[in-house]
């Protein structure tokens, strides 16, 4: 018999976290896992579903998840989850609120954001003590430092690597165009990771283009996702000599895409950020261009699988990806560790057996099962 696993999450579950449910979704092996979705609010641009999983709906009260506890005790109520699966802090604390009263699934969360891991330590502390909670899933191990900093045991975390689907990156390659975009065919296309934000310096990287754009009058940037910083960005743009040079293409795309129409990633983080725009950038051979922050650096080393400079300095940015650009032999060197690492690191079926193996060790012993033959398609 297939176990049972429900997945909630919200509209505000990071990007990153989306994408690995919907990668879990399609690869968790349905003859051992009847997976569902409990959705808070409105649906994150990038969620793919299957159309054998179910999926119930719910209101955001009060634009609070946890306020939305009562109808997701009554969403659990009707799956009767054998472990339930969340994908926020706020999905979390809604599912832990039901939970202290049904007390009947262990909750697994998954965080793929830094800046969600005190929020999280925050809601462990505050559960019941007769809670089922078991562990919290980390894509890195900066995420990881972070809730162990904030008083989670280390016990209590799981570093499990994001991962990539490789034949998308392919098909991507093989098929995906410029004018799919409205670029033009010829000049360097530079790519910024969504969603912008003030931790990871978007905003920086704009203007790094404005000052490589008396150089390079036909490169062009292209900045994905929509959030509140997307629109500073925006009207930075409107004041900038050279707005034309600026795609802003929201959700319409998804990583592998635009990284199969683009010369160089650019990360100018200043703080610690979600980073499987890095491994998608690693697995399509793209060059990185970084600010040397943790979360970085735990997977770019400068020199080796990317370039690395200070944060916050718009003209030193510029100069790097201008270095970079001219640094032909080294940037293919560059690429080749870095797509040889992210072989070892991001394929699909070892993210999808390490989550088989924490839902084994989670479940019931009559309901155990077995890690079962690669399912996924690297």
């Amino acid at each position: 018999m297939a176990s049972r696993l429900t997945h909630v999450l919200d509209e505000q579950t990071p990007e990153d976290g989306v994408r690995l449910l919907s990668l879990l979704l399609q690869h968790l092996p349905p003859s051992q896992f009847q997976q569902q979705i409990v959705l808070i609010g409105r649906t994150p641009a990038m969620l793919t579903v299957p159309e054998s999983v179910h999926v119930s709906r719910i209101g955001r009260r009060l634009d609070l998840p946890v306020a939305s506890a009562p109808d997701l005790h009554r969403a659990l109520n009707q799956q009767r989850p054998d472990v339930i699966f969340t994908w926020s802090a706020g999905a979390a604390a809604a599912a832990s609120t039901v939970q202290a009263a049904r007390g009947t699934a262990p909750i697994v969360m998954t965080i793929t954001d830094p800046a969600e891991a005190d929020r999280a330590s925050r809601w462990r502390r505050c559960i019941h003590p007769s809670q089922q909670v078991i562990d919290i899933v980390c894509s890195s191990e900066v995420v990881q430092r972070k809730l162990i900093q904030s008083g989670i045991p280390i016990e209590a975390t799981t570093v499990i690597r994001p991962g990539i689907d490789f034949g998308a990156v392919r098909r991507a390659q093989e098929t995906f165009r410029r004018a799919d975009v409205g670029l033009p065919e010829t000049g360097r296309v530079l790519l910024t990771v969504s969603p912008p934000s003030r931790s990871g310096g978007q905003f920086y990287a704009v203007w790094a283009a404005a000052i490589l754009h008396h150089i390079w009058p036909d490169a062009c940037m292209v900045i994905p996702g929509t959030s509140r910083e997307q629109e500073r960005i925006r009207r930075l743009i409107d004041t900038i000599y050279c707005p034309d040079i600026y795609f802003l293409t929201a959700n319409r795309f998804t990583p592998a895409e635009l990284l199969a129409i683009s010369d160089m990633l650019i990360v100018p983080a200043l703080d610690d950020i979600s980073t499987a725009w890095l491994a998608w950038a690693m697995v399509a051979s793209v060059p990185i261009v970084a600010s040397a922050v943790p979360a970085v650096t735990e997977w770019v080393a400068d020199n080796q699988t990317g370039f690395l400079c200070k944060p916050g300095e718009p003209h030193t940015l510029a100069m790097r990806i201008k270095a970079a650009a001219e640094s032909t032999e080294v940037r293919c060197r560059c690429t080749e560790t870095a797509a040889s690492q992210a072989y070892d690191f991001f394929r699909t079926q070892r993210c999808v057996d390490e989550y088989i193996a924490i839902i084994r060790n989670r479940l019931p012993s009559h309901l155990n099962i077995q890690a079962s033959p690669a399912t996924a398609n690297d």
